[in-house]
């Protein structure tokens, strides 16, 4: 089975075939109504696969599941970049998306890509994104260690563009991590977001690279 990475966007086959015992909110069913995309969550992908569906509040987030034969398209966040061109002149000049267009120069470097709100308007054609949403990164490891001094001056950089804290999670199969933790060292353990649940670790770059291995 097609292992599917947290953040990835994907299509559902039959969005009425959740496999959830609690009953649904009211509000997913107009959003499914509307698009029949779910965002993949963390966790083990044996016989379901975790799956989160957003409203446009955000208050309205509800973890599910579903069949792994349940859905017909993958989109990934390095992927969801590639619908920016196609979005309207209009919702283009909402702040968020300038901000993606003007940080893209700067990250040219590394494999990344966008989630959150502004991941899922590009790719469903919602309008979800609003002027205050924050622009998460999403980067996968680079096979080349970053410093945290490197990382300090990344995320620097970053700053100035975003105008507000820089937001970039580090990314290896399940596993992730936050650049900005990384960088800042103000504990000897960064947590690291894993399919199990969050755990410590004194080397968050030399873990990702063991468990990828």
């Amino acid at each position: 089975m097609e292992r599917l990475m947290p953040h990835t966007l994907i299509k559902l086959k039959d969005p009425t075939l959740l496999l959830t015992a609690d009953p649904l909110p009211v509000w997913t069913e107009k959003i499914l109504n509307l698009t029949s995309y779910v965002i993949v969550r963390r966790g083990e992908q044996q016989d379901r696969i975790p799956v989160g569906i957003r409203g446009f509040q955000k208050s309205q987030r509800f973890g599910t599941w579903i069949h792994p034969d349940n859905w017909l398209a993958a989109v990934t966040p390095q992927q969801a970049l590639q619908y920016l061109p196609k979005l309207s002149s209009t919702r283009r000049q909402l702040k968020p998306f300038q901000t993606l267009d003007a940080i893209t120069p700067l990250l040219k470097t590394y494999e990344w890509g966008v989630g959150g709100s502004l991941a899922y308007e590009l790719v469903t054609g919602i309008e979800m994104a609003r002027p205050e949403s924050d622009v998460d990164v999403i980067m996968t490891l680079p096979k080349q260690r970053i410093t945290p001094h490197e990382a300090q001056h990344l995320i620097a950089e970053l700053r100035t563009i975003m105008g507000a804290h820089a937001d970039i999670q580090m990314v290896q199969g399940q596993y992730g991590f936050s650049l900005e933790e990384y960088a800042a060292q103000r504990t000897a353990e960064i947590l690291v977001k894993t399919n199990e649940g969050p755990i410590l670790s004194q080397d968050p770059w030399q873990l990702m690279t063991e468990m990828d291995d």
